[in-house]
């Protein structure tokens, strides 16, 4: 390949509000178009066998799997850890991977291609779309001096997703090979589950004990001395079950070094040892907060205001109600700030609501403005989860479920 097709452009996106230091944004690489060209060939070539080449454990890309599936597993799992009357106690492990599109190095990719069997002209293929790239980094709209890398992928390239989850399969086989102890049964029939991966987003699962951790600690150092990759030892978690004592609980954080904490997010969801309260879900009003004070300062049309309520704020929740136990309260008090937003008019603070919002809700055939209640819609969204249950026997999360079933029968 022309190393001039590989010459790359990168935009700096914002990951907070308030930026301070170049952790803060996200590179994302523009890729010439006959560089992707290229590139999407070979990954329709790689997505017929890649989900056979990686484990349950690994949701992210993979045709025919489900992210739903992580987050109820990941909550059932953590019920679990409320109510084991294991002496030792249980513990889960959140990681957080640092720049992990930009450090995995190219050797591992080169490894995992010929441990996989490749043919060896579609792994040059393969490498030759990674190795020797340049990068021109635009600030204030000015291209900066090229600069070439020498490891990682490209966050904006084709290849790339896959390319890191296979890589990525190098964790899931050393806990395989070398964590046979580790990971939790839920049911006395059911499979042992270790660890749960969406992409670089790692949540590991075990029995507690010093041996154990340290055997997980070792899994995790190897794993990242193979591909170089870091863990953010700051933003990595580490959670214990509620019969774990605390001389345990100090030597093991202090093994790790993480955070202790009572409750972690996964994947959007929140996974706590305690019921889930009103005040649990307080970012999501402020998101929607947020979206309407930008919005309020706009001179918008009734029309307009419909169209942006039912694009954006109305679906803003439909993740989190499908996969978590939301207050009903919560899904009230949005729907009483689509309401103020649709009818509310500049310099008063009160404004009359000419119409019901039940009659909003209607279809537009049936007069309505084809609006949906949130109330309303949670049990068609979680209505899913059921017919994948029923039609997917084999996924990780149904096995699980089926022999808690069969043997609480």
């Amino acid at each position: 390949m022309s190393r001039n097709w590989k010459d790359t452009l990168i935009v700096l996106i914002a990951k907070i509000k308030h930026t301070l230091t170049p952790s803060n944004y996200r590179p994302i690489s523009l890729c010439q178009t006959n560089y992707k060209i290229a590139a999407i060939i070979l990954v329709n070539r790689l997505k017929k066998c890649i989900s056979k080449l990686i484990t349950e454990e690994q949701m992210a890309f993979m045709p025919g799997r489900s992210i739903s599936e992580h987050c109820l597993l990941a909550q059932e799992i953590l019920h679990e850890f409320k109510f084991s009357k294991n002496k030792k106690g249980l513990m889960a492990l959140k990681l957080d991977m640092e720049q992990d599109y930009d450090s995995m190095g190219w050797p591992a990719l080169d490894q995992i291609l010929k441990w996989y069997g490749f043919p060896c002209m579609f792994s040059k293929f393969l490498m030759d779309c990674v190795v020797g790239v340049r990068f021109s980094i635009i600030i204030n709209g000015r291209n900066s001096e090229w600069i070439d890398a020498h490891s990682g992928f490209r966050q904006g390239c084709p290849l790339s997703p896959y390319l890191f989850i296979m890589c990525f399969q190098l964790f899931s086989n050393s806990i395989e090979q070398k964590g046979q102890d580790l990971g939790i049964r839920v049911s006395p029939r059911g499979p042992r589950i270790t660890h749960l991966l969406y992409a670089d987003d790692v949540l590991l699962f075990s029995h507690l004990s010093i041996c154990l951790a340290k055997s997980l600690k070792k899994i995790v150092e190897d794993f990242c001395t193979w591909t170089s990759q870091r863990i953010n030892v700051r933003k990595s978690q580490i959670l214990f079950g509620k019969t774990v004592g605390y001389p345990i609980k100090k030597k093991v954080t202090r093994l790790f070094g993480y955070k202790h904490v009572k409750e972690m997010s996964y994947l959007g969801i929140k996974l706590s040892l305690n019921k889930l309260k009103m005040a649990d879900f307080q970012d999501m009003l402020s998101n929607v907060m947020d979206k309407l004070n930008a919005w309020g300062k706009k001179n918008l049309s009734l029309g307009g205001k419909i169209t942006l309520i039912s694009s954006s704020l109305l679906s803003m929740p439909n993740f989190l109600v499908t996969h978590s136990l939301v207050p009903k309260k919560l899904l009230y008090e949005m729907e009483k700030l689509c309401r103020n937003f649709l009818w509310h008019k500049p310099g008063r603070e009160h404004s009359m609501h000419y119409v019901a919002w039940e009659d909003l809700c209607k279809l537009r055939s049936m007069g309505g403005k084809g609006l949906h209640s949130l109330l309303m819609r949670v049990s068609s969204l979680r209505s899913k989860l059921a017919w994948d249950f029923f039609f997917r026997k084999l996924s990780l999360f149904v096995i699980k479920l089926s022999s808690t079933k069969m043997e609480k029968i």
